[in-house]
Protein backbone atom coordinates (compact mmCIF):
# COMPACT_ATOMS: atom_id res chain seq x y z
CA UNK A 1 0.00 0.00 0.00
CA UNK A 2 1.30 3.45 -0.84
CA UNK A 3 1.89 6.35 1.51
CA UNK A 4 -0.70 8.43 -0.33
CA UNK A 5 -3.41 5.78 0.06
CA UNK A 6 -2.63 5.22 3.74
CA UNK A 7 -2.26 8.89 4.75
CA UNK A 8 -6.04 9.40 5.29
CA UNK A 9 -5.99 6.52 7.80
CA UNK A 10 -3.08 8.06 9.68
CA UNK A 11 -4.87 11.42 9.71
CA UNK A 12 -8.05 9.73 10.96
CA UNK A 13 -6.17 8.20 13.89
CA UNK A 14 -4.55 11.56 14.61
CA UNK A 15 -7.96 13.26 14.66
CA UNK A 16 -9.46 10.60 16.95
CA UNK A 17 -6.43 10.86 19.28
CA UNK A 18 -6.79 14.64 19.40
CA UNK A 19 -10.53 14.32 20.09
CA UNK A 20 -9.88 11.93 22.94
CA UNK A 21 -7.35 14.30 24.50
CA UNK A 22 -9.66 17.29 24.01
CA UNK A 23 -12.50 15.35 25.63
CA UNK A 24 -10.25 14.40 28.52
CA UNK A 25 -9.17 18.03 28.97
CA UNK A 26 -12.79 19.15 28.90
CA UNK A 27 -14.07 16.56 31.36
CA UNK A 28 -11.07 16.30 33.63
CA UNK A 29 -10.73 18.76 36.40
CA UNK A 30 -7.89 17.80 38.72
CA UNK A 31 -9.72 19.21 41.71
CA UNK A 32 -13.01 17.41 40.93
CA UNK A 33 -12.01 14.36 38.87
CA UNK A 34 -8.39 13.42 39.65
CA UNK A 35 -9.19 9.81 38.81
CA UNK A 36 -10.06 10.59 35.16
CA UNK A 37 -7.01 9.64 33.09
CA UNK A 38 -6.43 9.50 29.33
CA UNK A 39 -3.59 6.97 29.14
CA UNK A 40 -5.80 3.86 29.68
CA UNK A 41 -7.71 4.82 26.52
CA UNK A 42 -4.53 4.55 24.46
CA UNK A 43 -3.59 1.20 26.02
CA UNK A 44 -6.73 -0.59 24.87
CA UNK A 45 -6.96 1.32 21.61
CA UNK A 46 -3.60 -0.06 20.56
CA UNK A 47 -4.21 -3.43 22.19
CA UNK A 48 -7.20 -4.05 19.95
CA UNK A 49 -4.96 -3.87 16.88
CA UNK A 50 -2.15 -5.90 18.41
CA UNK A 51 -4.77 -8.56 19.19
CA UNK A 52 -5.75 -8.73 15.52
CA UNK A 53 -8.53 -6.11 15.28
CA UNK A 54 -11.27 -8.72 15.18
CA UNK A 55 -14.74 -7.71 16.31
CA UNK A 56 -15.47 -11.39 16.93
CA UNK A 57 -12.86 -11.37 19.71
CA UNK A 58 -14.03 -8.11 21.25
CA UNK A 59 -15.97 -9.90 24.00
CA UNK A 60 -12.76 -11.70 24.94
CA UNK A 61 -10.90 -8.41 25.18
CA UNK A 62 -13.64 -6.96 27.40
CA UNK A 63 -13.49 -10.07 29.60
CA UNK A 64 -9.69 -9.94 29.69
CA UNK A 65 -9.58 -6.26 30.61
CA UNK A 66 -12.27 -6.69 33.24
CA UNK A 67 -10.63 -9.84 34.58
CA UNK A 68 -7.17 -8.26 34.67
CA UNK A 69 -8.48 -5.31 36.65
CA UNK A 70 -10.39 -7.62 38.98
CA UNK A 71 -7.28 -9.76 39.49
CA UNK A 72 -5.33 -6.57 40.25
CA UNK A 73 -7.88 -5.53 42.84
CA UNK A 74 -7.93 -9.00 44.41
CA UNK A 75 -4.13 -9.08 44.47
CA UNK A 76 -4.03 -5.85 46.44
CA UNK A 77 -6.79 -6.95 48.81
CA UNK A 78 -5.22 -10.37 49.45
CA UNK A 79 -1.54 -9.37 49.49
CA UNK A 80 -2.08 -6.51 51.90
CA UNK A 81 -4.59 -8.30 54.10
CA UNK A 82 -3.26 -8.46 57.66
CA UNK A 83 -3.84 -12.23 57.85
CA UNK A 84 -1.82 -12.89 54.67
CA UNK A 85 0.96 -10.53 55.73
CA UNK A 86 1.19 -12.16 59.15
CA UNK A 87 1.28 -15.63 57.55
CA UNK A 88 3.74 -14.86 54.72
CA UNK A 89 5.44 -11.74 56.01
CA UNK A 90 5.39 -8.31 54.43
CA UNK A 91 8.14 -9.16 51.95
CA UNK A 92 6.46 -12.29 50.57
CA UNK A 93 2.74 -11.49 50.58
CA UNK A 94 2.72 -9.56 47.28
CA UNK A 95 5.09 -11.88 45.33
CA UNK A 96 3.18 -15.00 46.43
CA UNK A 97 -0.17 -13.42 45.55
CA UNK A 98 1.13 -12.31 42.13
CA UNK A 99 2.51 -15.84 41.57
CA UNK A 100 -0.93 -17.34 42.22
CA UNK A 101 -2.73 -14.81 40.00
CA UNK A 102 -0.21 -15.11 37.13
CA UNK A 103 -0.55 -18.90 37.26
CA UNK A 104 -4.35 -18.64 37.11
CA UNK A 105 -4.21 -16.17 34.19
CA UNK A 106 -1.97 -18.49 32.17
CA UNK A 107 -4.22 -21.49 32.95
CA UNK A 108 -7.16 -19.49 31.58
CA UNK A 109 -5.58 -19.99 28.14
CA UNK A 110 -7.10 -23.49 28.26
CA UNK A 111 -10.64 -22.08 28.24
CA UNK A 112 -12.60 -20.71 25.32
CA UNK A 113 -13.93 -17.39 26.55
CA UNK A 114 -11.19 -16.44 29.01
CA UNK A 115 -8.04 -17.44 27.13
CA UNK A 116 -6.76 -14.00 26.15
CA UNK A 117 -3.92 -13.99 28.73
CA UNK A 118 -1.95 -11.03 27.30
CA UNK A 119 -5.00 -8.80 27.73
CA UNK A 120 -5.36 -9.91 31.35
CA UNK A 121 -1.70 -9.14 32.02
CA UNK A 122 -1.84 -5.71 30.38
CA UNK A 123 -4.96 -4.72 32.33
CA UNK A 124 -3.47 -6.22 35.51
CA UNK A 125 -0.26 -4.19 35.12
CA UNK A 126 -2.22 -1.09 34.10
CA UNK A 127 -4.37 -1.32 37.20
CA UNK A 128 -1.26 -1.51 39.38
CA UNK A 129 0.12 1.58 37.61
CA UNK A 130 -3.19 3.36 38.16
CA UNK A 131 -3.31 2.54 41.88
CA UNK A 132 0.39 2.84 42.75
CA UNK A 133 0.74 5.94 40.58
CA UNK A 134 -1.93 7.42 42.86
CA UNK A 135 -4.05 8.55 39.91
CA UNK A 136 -7.07 7.74 42.02
CA UNK A 137 -5.56 8.59 45.35
CA UNK A 138 -3.90 5.18 45.62
CA UNK A 139 -6.66 3.52 47.60
CA UNK A 140 -7.07 0.52 45.28
CA UNK A 141 -10.75 0.12 46.14
CA UNK A 142 -13.76 -1.03 44.08
CA UNK A 143 -14.39 2.51 42.85
CA UNK A 144 -10.84 2.63 41.46
CA UNK A 145 -11.58 -0.51 39.43
CA UNK A 146 -14.52 1.24 37.80
CA UNK A 147 -12.57 4.47 37.22
CA UNK A 148 -9.83 2.52 35.48
CA UNK A 149 -12.21 0.21 33.59
CA UNK A 150 -14.24 3.02 31.97
CA UNK A 151 -11.38 4.62 29.99
CA UNK A 152 -10.17 1.15 29.03
CA UNK A 153 -13.59 0.50 27.47
CA UNK A 154 -13.53 3.93 25.78
CA UNK A 155 -10.24 2.88 24.18
CA UNK A 156 -11.89 -0.23 22.77
CA UNK A 157 -14.70 1.89 21.32
CA UNK A 158 -12.13 4.17 19.67
CA UNK A 159 -10.37 1.06 18.32
CA UNK A 160 -13.50 -0.42 16.77
CA UNK A 161 -14.43 2.94 15.24
CA UNK A 162 -10.88 3.30 13.91
CA UNK A 163 -10.95 -0.17 12.35
CA UNK A 164 -14.34 0.41 10.75
CA UNK A 165 -13.41 3.83 9.37
CA UNK A 166 -10.03 2.55 8.19
CA UNK A 167 -11.73 -0.14 6.12
CA UNK A 168 -14.25 2.33 4.71
CA UNK A 169 -11.55 4.87 3.80
CA UNK A 170 -9.39 2.30 2.04
CA UNK A 171 -12.36 0.83 0.18
CA UNK A 172 -13.28 4.36 -0.97
CA UNK A 173 -9.77 4.52 -2.43
CA UNK A 174 -10.32 1.21 -4.26
CA UNK A 175 -8.35 -1.01 -1.87
CA UNK A 176 -9.98 -4.27 -0.83
CA UNK A 177 -8.89 -7.35 1.10
CA UNK A 178 -5.15 -7.95 1.20
CA UNK A 179 -4.53 -4.66 -0.62
CA UNK A 180 -5.42 -2.95 2.68
CA UNK A 181 -2.59 -4.54 4.64
CA UNK A 182 0.41 -2.66 5.94
CA UNK A 183 3.78 -4.09 6.91
CA UNK A 184 2.48 -4.35 10.50
CA UNK A 185 -0.60 -6.27 9.34
CA UNK A 186 1.55 -8.73 7.36
CA UNK A 187 3.96 -9.35 10.22
CA UNK A 188 1.19 -9.69 12.80
CA UNK A 189 -0.64 -12.34 10.77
Amino acid sequence: MSFTKFLPVALLVGVLAAISVLGWQYFSDASRYPWLQIWPVFITWGLYFVAGAKVGRLHKEVLGITGGILFGYLTLVVAFAPSVQSMLGGMWSLPVTVFVVATIIVLLELTDWFEFAPVYFIAYAGYFAYVFGKFSGGAGNVTDMFYFWVPMMVGLVFAVVTALLRTRLLEAEGLYGSAQTTVFDKEAA
